[in-house]
């Protein structure tokens, strides 16, 4: 028996699917089989004549008929039920009769006759009618109009003014009804050949509406070709948007959907066989990556066998959907990986149109890992995006490094921070340290520098301590009750250390994240001194000076001063981040350390003047954190000499450095001031105080005599643009009061040296305090004095004047006068 496929929507086909009966048990399939095998074999057989008669007796008409039949002496069983079968009945009827009889057959037949021609052309009047009738509505609804609402305007006396419109009536069209037949019991493989599922978006998505490209003759011009082409960009972006749409409100029926979108991601698409443009493959894979990490779930996907285990009907159908979902995951990710390959891999297509897909690809991977760090595959995009970080294209790798920094900084369980830190280690070990920056630079935003490595320590003593006390508690013979309430406390504590395993889980991760740091930083330092990323290298020592191992601070000392001395090309970035990180560990744990930092301090005056207020002012942060270690913690390890020269020489860098430079290197002098009273010596201008004679160019602190000079600068900061920097100024001057004249308002005193160079910051262009608009007013126009060339031109001209030779113009309004003639 055919089915007629249909359409059905989702709803129909979720109520359809809930109403249908329980499945068959295996005895009720073999009765329905038997029943089935019976009724083809009686159809096989043909129908039986004795069933015919008892069926046409049963029936009340048909036996009055037969009797009426059988009184005029025929056989009713061989008569037939057929309309034209009555009519030879009462031929043969009519050669039986004769007189009234006949004449009274025959007007019943032509009575008949009549009545059936009648009702012929009834029907045939009908059926015009109804046709008029449908071709009367069918254009009636092609001219029929109806009203739409437009948008409202505002008039310029602020009334509302609506407006509206008639456009074209266009019917929507009717769905189709399932037709199911009655006689056949439907199955669930005849429910899935019979019903196909239809919505209203299955237009959109299937692209039914595409323009089909026809040749033509006609030259076309460019202005044509770019209005082709920004509808077809306009069609596909509506397109794109409902099929989205459609997916975020329920994914679970729309997982087929997605293959439209990656047909819009190919060069070519294979349903249209058209090329897709460039703006619409970027759409297309940017809208895809937001679907994702819409519908994506936060946890880790697991893999079930429905057909090995038994299930229930709402697992099954969340299983069934995760697996779809990972599977089109899994597709996309592929499609990802082919645009990435076109400019990682030798031998790839590197045009501009490729490169820019990559980089959209690239940024949507990060987009994903950021977004489900713990989801299904994204190992797979950390380890491809690990390799994008070495590419020869400056926005994809400053995009990954960004896309680093912010997971190291959000990574909870550390899981895949240690995976991608491992998988760097690989990658510069592989490449044998040649590797741009950024491979070094992402590791910055591990969250690595308040961690105690002696925690774990701490705790196993604790609970050792604890468990000594427990047993001393059991041995102990008191009464029952008491020593229960102790066990009991102590078990509480017990529980409470034990509840630390995850800690203690991420405490050893973490100390595995920081080996595999320092592994890469000191085989660079070893064998490639001299490589590019030696500055990024430096930058993160000084950055995690604090966790290095005591027993490793010997040789690291020694190897950073000999590139300190021997490396004549080294910048002065690598130098400073040398000498920060030098003093870090000799502020730390390296003060057990018997390490003479002379030379480093020689290193760190001769480069404080490196910075100025040109591209690199931002590079005054590691200045102030290294000053930081040096006036402030070590402060009591220096000599005076030292530490004068020190605080003169910031002073006169001021000068030269922006407004928030300068208000850092204030804050660093009047926070040493606070410390120490050595420094008040130069606020005093008695040039007799002090031996010998200031020398600003010596590079050695030591033996500079600071102490012959004084803080003059401060009389240059006190008439300074910016209003903090003149109030600061004046407090030092007078000797960092806490109260009184020149004291410092309590908003600005609190604020860090680290504080003021960020707060007072004007790269956004907003300066801090606002600047005042000054006041409008008009300028005073004053007279002067005619001056002449000729002295004697005045007289001349003042002559004319009394003899009356000017005239006046035509308007009256100007005096004219023609000086050559009246010269002459």
């Amino acid at each position: 028996m055919a089915v007629k496929k249909v359409k059905i929507s989702s709803v129909k086909r979720a109520a359809h699917l809930k109403s249908k009966k329980t499945p068959l048990t295996k005895q009720q399939q073999n009765k329905i089989k038997q029943k089935r095998e019976n009724l083809s074999s009686k159809r096989e057989q043909g129908p039986s004549i004795f069933s015919q008669k008892a069926r046409k007796r049963d029936n009340l008409a048909q036996r009055k008929k037969h009797n009426k039949l059988s009184s005029l002496g025929l056989d009713p069983l061989d008569a037939d039920d057929d309309d034209g079968d009555d009519d030879d009945l009462l031929d043969n009827i009519a050669d039986m009769l004769d007189g009234d009889d006949l004449a009274l057959l025959n007007e019943n037949k032509r009575k008949r006759k009549a009545k059936t021609v009648e009702d012929v052309d009834d029907q045939q009047q009908s059926v015009g009618l109804e046709r008029a009738y449908a071709t009367a509505t069918k254009k009636e609804e092609q001219t029929q109009k109806i009203k739409v609402n437009l948008l409202p305007i505002k008039s310029r006396d602020g009334e509302i003014i609506t407006r509206t419109t008639e456009v074209d009536y266009v019917p929507k069209p009717k769905l189709q009804k399932q037709q199911e037949d009655s006689d056949v019991e439907i199955n669930e493989e005849d429910d899935d050949e019979a019903s196909e599922f239809g919505d209203s978006d299955d237009d959109v998505v299937n692209d039914e509406a595409a323009p089909t490209m026809e040749p033509t003759n006609k030259m076309i011009s460019t202005t044509d070709l770019l209005i082709a082409r920004q509808q077809e960009i306009e069609r596909q972006k509506y397109r794109i948007g409902i099929i989205c749409s459609g997916m975020l409100e329920k994914p679970e029926d729309k997982m087929r959907n997605f293959h439209a979108l990656y047909e819009l991601m190919d060069e070519i698409n294979p349903a249209s066989g058209l090329p897709n443009l460039m703006p619409v493959r970027k759409l297309a894979i940017i809208s895809v990556t937001e679907i994702f990490k819409d519908i994506l779930p936060e946890y880790r996907v697991g893999q079930i066998d429905t057909k090995m285990q038994t299930v229930r009907k709402a697992t099954l159908e969340r299983v069934t959907f995760e697996n779809a979902l990972l599977q089109q995951f899994k597709k996309f990710l592929q499609k990802l990986e082919q645009f990435t390959a076109q400019v990682n891999k030798r031998g790839g297509l590197k045009n501009p149109q490729t490169v820019k897909l990559a980089t959209v690809a690239v940024q949507c991977m990060c987009e994903l890992l950021e977004a489900h760090p713990y989801f299904n595959y994204v190992q797979n995009i950390a380890q491809l995006l690990v390799y994008m970080l070495n590419c020869h294209y400056g926005t994809m790798r400053q995009t990954v490094n960004q896309c680093f920094r912010s997971l190291f900084a959000n990574d909870k369980k550390l899981d895949m921070s240690l995976f991608i830190v491992r998988r760097i280690n690989q990658l510069i070990k592989t490449k044998q340290n040649n590797v741009h920056v950024e491979c070094i630079t992402c590791m910055l935003g591990l969250k690595i520098k308040n961690v105690n490595l002696d925690a774990e320590k701490e705790n196993e003593l604790k609970q050792k301590k604890l468990e000594s006390h427990r047993q001393r508690l059991i041995s102990m013979s008191k009464k029952e009750r008491k020593r229960r309430k102790k066990l009991t406390e102590l078990n509480k504590e017990l529980e409470e250390t034990r509840a630390e395993e995850n800690k203690q889980v991420k405490l050893q991760k973490l100390t595995e994240i920081i080996k595999m740091v320092f592994t890469i930083y000191f085989r660079v330092l070893k064998n490639d001194p001299t490589s590019r990323v030696l500055s990024a290298i430096l930058e993160g020592l000084a950055e995690f000076a604090h966790v290095i191992n005591l027993d490793f601070f010997s040789d690291l000392i020694n190897v950073l001063n000999q590139i300190l001395e021997e490396q004549d090309e080294l910048g002065y970035r690598e130098r400073l981040h040398c000498i920060q990180t030098i003093f870090v560990i000799l502020s730390g744990q390296g003060e057990v350390l018997n390490i003479d930092p002379i030379r480093f301090y020689q290193h760190f005056y001769r480069n404080m003047l490196a910075v100025q207020a040109g591209k690199n002012h931002a590079d005054f942060t590691i200045i102030l954190r290294t000053l930081d270690e040096v006036l402030v913690k070590r402060r009591r390890n220096m000599s005076q000499q030292r530490l004068m020269a020190f605080v003169k020489r910031l002073l006169t860098g001021s000068l030269y450095l922006l407004h928030n430079g300068t208000l850092a290197t204030l804050g660093t002098i009047k926070q040493t001031f606070q410390l120490t009273s050595v420094l008040d010596a130069l606020l005093d201008t008695d040039c007799t105080i002090g031996s010998g004679r200031y020398d600003p160019e010596l590079e050695d602190p030591e033996f500079c005599n600071a102490a012959a000079t004084s803080l003059y600068e401060l009389t240059i900061l006190a008439r300074h643009y910016h209003p903090t920097v003149r109030r600061l100024a004046m407090h030092i001057a007078n000797g960092v009061p806490a109260s009184g004249e020149g004291a410092l308002p309590t908003d600005i005193g609190k604020l860090t040296s680290h504080e003021l160079f960020t707060q007072y910051d004007s790269t956004q262009m907003a300066f801090n305090p606002t600047i005042a608009l000054p006041k409008a007013s008009q300028p005073k126009l004053k007279k002067g004095k005619p001056m002449f060339i000729r002295s004697d031109f005045k007289q001349e001209y003042n002559q004319l004047l009394k003899q009356g030779k000017l005239a006046l113009s035509k308007d009256k309004q100007t005096l004219q006068l023609d000086f050559l003639s009246a010269l002459q």
